[in-house]
């Protein structure tokens, strides 16, 4: 289950940054993260994970919403350019295999929901 190593790096990176406003300064909301299909996460592991992971942290009770980020990509043979459904990687148009992924391979922290408080 690779969710708990990625959410371990999640939550490394998440304390480090509500460190930087100010011990005790900000208790943290919401973590929005964005995922490429193509790291095939289990959304629900994941967030278990950080529950688990968060639980004793400044981060405690904050929710992690995932963004879902379909795999894209674009045939080098006709050009042709669109979402990948199925585990065989071929053009929606004329079945080539010489693809480019253009999109999901994304991971990363897009925002960090915080509010002040006085603890």
């Amino acid at each position: 289950m690779h969710e708990v190593s990625i959410c371990e790096n999640l939550v490394t990176t998440v304390l480090k940054e509500l460190a930087q406003g100010g011990k005790g300064a900000w208790r943290l909301k919401k973590t929005r993260l964005v995922v490429g299909l193509l790291h095939q996460i289990v959304p629900e592991s994941l967030t278990f994970a950080y529950e688990v992971l968060t639980k004793d942290t400044p981060a405690k009770g904050s929710v992690l919403e995932i963004r879902l980020v379909p795999i894209v990509a674009r045939c080098r043979v006709c050009g042709w350019k669109g979402e990948i459904h199925d585990s065989l990687f071929v053009c929606g148009a004329c079945s080539g295999g010489d693809l480019e992924t253009i999109a999901g391979k994304e991971l990363f922290v897009e925002s960090l929901e915080v509010e002040e408080h006085d603890g």
